[in-house]
């Protein structure tokens, strides 16, 4: 076996951890969902705002009329009593238009009512929504922190992992080193297969014999017959540690 594979297997370990922790800053969750909830939170309280405005513009409106109505009323019933018109026809017509005006504004007052419970009720809804806002803006903004410090904290650690890979790699022959990046690149990141129980631990094809034999004999690169992945020996590492 050669004599750097076990240093390709520590540089291995040390690239798999570092790739869990990439993978660990991609499957973070940035947020998307709490900030379409937020999102629609603050929509719902400005169109809550804008029927609210609507019922008021139309409640202004509507207080106008009921103003010009009341006038136009106080008018025909003053001319009604000043004794001006004396044609008993005219008078039971002035009678029965006052009487009509007064059934309109029973009807006019009526929805009036209507408006301002609608705006009561629209008041209820805009406080609702307004703390529907208030909390959501609150969990978006603790989960942005959260997920900035997550985010800080592996980056971080990739970055020291990364110095160390590099102090590894200076360790390791260069034509080694570009075989390793070659099979890890083309195999799934995985470039060094262990053997365990006379077998490859990645593909799990029984190594002959005479791979075998060339593991425990030849100090170069021994590939897997089947995957292609260089072969790492735990035992054979073990023999060839010096004794203290």
């Amino acid at each position: 076996m050669h004599p750097q594979m076990s240093l390709l297997r520590d540089l291995q370990a040390l690239d798999h951890y570092i790739d869990r922790l990439r993978r660990a800053v991609a499957e973070l969750d940035s947020g998307e969902q709490l900030r379409a909830t937020l999102e629609r939170s603050r929509q719902r309280l400005e169109q809550v705002k804008a029927r609210y405005q609507e019922l008021h513009a139309t409640a202004t409106d509507q207080e106008l009329r009921l103003q010009a109505f009341d006038e136009r009323l106080r008018q025909t019933e003053a001319d009604l009593y000043s004794g001006r018109i004396k044609n008993p026809r005219e008078l039971q017509l002035l009678q029965e238009e006052i009487e009509q005006a007064k059934r309109m504004r029973e009807e006019m007052d009526v929805e009036m009512l209507r408006i301002w419970e609608q705006m009561e009720t629209m008041k209820h809804d805009i406080d609702e929504a307004e703390r529907d806002l208030q909390h959501a803006e609150r969990l978006y903004e603790a989960h942005v922190e959260d997920f900035r410090q997550r985010k800080a904290a592996l980056e971080s650690e990739i970055e020291y992992h990364l110095s160390e890979r590099a102090e590894l790699t200076t360790q390791i022959d260069p034509e080694v080193l570009a075989r390793y990046e070659q099979l890890r690149q083309r195999l799934g990141g995985t470039a060094v297969a262990v053997v365990e129980q006379k077998a490859c631990s990645v593909c799990h094809t029984l190594l002959t014999p005479y791979t075998l034999k060339r593991l425990q004999n030849e100090h170069t690169l021994i590939t897997c017959e089947s995957c292609g992945r260089l072969l790492y020996d735990p035992l054979l590492a073990q023999d060839e540690t010096p004794s203290v």
